[in-house]
Order: C-alpha cells, then structure tokens, then sequence
C-alpha cells in the first residue's frame, strides 16, 4: 500500500466521516470541536490528514488501507470471537439501542458507549 501525502486528503476526509457515521462535515467538525471553516481548510489543502487518520482508526476501527486509499475491507477481518454478555449488560444495550432510535443519543455517541460496556 502507498500512502500519497501531497493530495487526496478531501477523499481520505469523506471516508473518516463514513467511518464515524456522521451525516455532514459540520456534524464532524462539532465532534472534532473546530469550526467549518477549519475542516474548509483542510479539504481545500487536500494533504493527508494523518492525525485525524490515526484518531478515526483508534475510535472507530477503520484500517488504514481503506481510510487512505477506500481499498480493502472498512474494518480489519477479525478472528472469530466468543462474546459472553451478561443479562445486565445486554439490558443497557437494548436501553441504548432506545435512546439512539428516540435520538436522544447520535450514532457517535452509541457507539462510544457500546465500546464501553462490551
């Protein structure tokens, strides 16, 4: 895999605001805490943004081939595990699942806290 760091970087954008589920680049740039214009720059610079590259891999386990290039597999093929959840914890799954349907809580949001009790 060859990372071009001179350009590309508005495609590598789109594909880090897919990974974390988000309807527009506003709702990204509130996440990041930054303004539009701020992303603005970004996109139009069009460089590889490899901080927010290796921040969206840490938060939403996105690989890195298809965060940089849009080739492979969004997530890493994993080996099968064997999850054992208990009846607690699947109860506050099913209360979040609620919350996310209701919109109380964003897709980010959920799946932060997801990670968390899992």
């Amino acid at each position: 895999m060859s990372i071009n760091f001179n350009s590309g970087g508005a495609k590598v954008l789109d594909r880090i605001i897919e990974a974390y589920g988000f309807k527009s680049k506003v709702e990204y740039s509130n996440y990041l805490g930054t303004s539009a214009a701020s992303l603005s720059i970004r996109y139009r610079r069009d460089l590889f943004p490899s901080d927010l590259v290796v921040k969206c891999m840490d938060e939403t386990g996105a690989s890195l081939q298809w965060l940089a290039t849009g080739e492979g597999q969004f997530k890493p093929a994993e080996q099968s595990k064997e999850a054992v959840i208990s009846d607690e914890t699947l109860v506050k799954l099913e209360r979040l699942a609620s919350l996310k349907d209701k919109g109380a809580i964003t897709e980010q949001e959920f799946n932060e806290l997801k990670g968390q009790l899992i």
